[in-house]
């Protein structure tokens, strides 16, 4: 009897059996919660810097670009926007910019282009010797033989042994023709307004009408000659550069847009050729602060461009309308505003019109509807909103004051 008495003594009562189930469950809860905060905060991190990171290289390339814009008479500088109905419905899904200039190269730069340029030849050259035989394309193929490439520009070895020209040595002006666009990712879904930025170029050729600056370098939907242009980002949800005439105020609280001498403009016309169609958009009209055109193209004091990119992944966790909001609405219920929360003062992109958020409050957020340069319309249930990490370089352009000096002696022709 003593020893039963002993073994109930040394056992767990069901009191503290549910007070000790409880504890744990709360020990536990707690720290799956830490743990779990800790990754939202390191995943919300890792986007952020990854979306930085993509952004910061892709405005890193435009500025190397435009820091050596070229001002001598051969130089040049168009920015226009171009409209895109990717659905044929007579809707505008977006607006995107068109940056095409001149810029100085070092002579390996050019012969760097020349060599690319002379591979594309030759990979269509084989391509073509390989359909005319029957043959299929193999692994071993792929790379291109140095004589493949010499024969694209019709010197083989052995006369370059005898001292003609190869690829690296073709002599050229030393400038060279880019072209940024950016076009519709698809004709589907988020697709439709997210964009593609291409970059292109190709060396400027002495007496040569330009490729990349002229009428015919994009094609009728607007999109740039693919045989030039290189894929350099996707998922742009925002891009749009500002120009600063001799008039523009740089205020430290950004630049402005509008009709006023003082403000920044949208568009460009390095030799105000009317080239910019402003019967597009609004945004293609020319800034009353620009210069009257001279000898040499007029090239902006400063360039600021804004950059707004977001990854795949994100897309896909994007939230999205619980319910249509007509055009009047300023109040959308989302299936999540967490995501948004970061983003209140900033905008966000809903079936192609662009929205200030001004608000998060659980899941609805309050806007401002219309924003930059978009029109209002009915946004319908399930569509995602979509929102980037914004990222603004501010590019310094050389030469500019010795333009407008030279225009100031007497070299302007009205």
């Amino acid at each position: 009897m003593k020893a039963l008495a002993r073994g109930r003594r040394a056992g767990v009562t069901l009191v503290e059996l549910i007070l000790a189930t409880g504890l744990a469950a709360i020990v536990v809860t707690a720290t799956v919660t830490i743990v779990n905060s800790t990754l939202e905060l390191w995943t919300r991190g890792e986007t952020l810097r990854q979306a930085r990171e993509t952004g910061t290289a892709v405005l890193s390339l435009v500025a190397r670009d435009l820091r050596q814009l070229h001002g001598g008479e051969e130089g040049d500088l168009v920015v226009d926007w171009e409209l895109f109905d990717v659905e044929r419905d007579g809707e505008i899904e977006r607006l995107w910019p068109r940056l095409r200039f001149v810029r100085d190269a070092s002579p390996r730069e050019v012969a760097r282009i020349e060599r690319r340029r002379l591979a594309y030849e030759a990979r269509i050259a084989r391509d073509k010797r390989r359909a005319a035989q029957g043959d299929e394309a193999t692994a071993e193929d792929e790379a291109l033989s140095e004589e493949e490439i010499r024969s694209a520009r019709g010197v083989t070895l052995d006369e370059v042994a005898l001292g003609m020209l190869g690829a690296e040595d073709v002599a050229a002006t030393g400038l060279v023709e880019v072209l940024y666009a950016i076009v519709p990712e698809g004709p589907k879904g988020a697709e439709r307004y997210l964009g593609v930025l291409y970059r292109a170029e190709r060396i400027d050729e002495p007496d040569s009408l330009p490729v990349l600056l002229g009428d015919d370098a994009f094609d009728r939907k607007g999109l740039p000659d693919l045989t030039l242009a290189r894929e350099v980002a996707r998922g742009v949800l925002w891009m749009r550069p500002l120009f600063a005439t001799q008039t523009t105020v740089l205020g430290e609280d950004g630049w402005t847009t509008g009709a006023g001498v003082s403000t920044a403009a949208t568009s460009w016309d390095a030799w105000r050729r009317g080239r910019p169609d402003i019967d597009i958009t609004e945004w293609n009209e020319p800034s009353p602060g620009m210069p009257r055109r001279g000898a040499r193209p007029i090239l902006p004091r400063r360039v600021l461009v804004e950059l707004e990119i977001q990854r795949p992944q994100d897309r896909e966790r994007a939230p999205r309308l619980l319910e249509t909001a007509d055009e009047g609405a300023t109040t959308l219920v989302v299936t999540s505003g967490q995501p948004l929360v970061r983003h209140v003062g900033a905008h966000v992109l809903v079936a192609g019109e662009w929205l200030g958020v001004t608000a998060v409050r659980g899941d609805r957020i309050t806007v401002r509807r219309g924003e930059r340069g978009t029109a209002r319309r009915t946004l319908k249930e399930d569509e995602p909103v979509l929102f980037g990490e914004s990222i603004v370089i501010d590019v310094p352009v050389p030469l500019h004051e010795d333009d407008w000096r030279l225009i100031a002696d007497g070299e302007d022709d009205g």
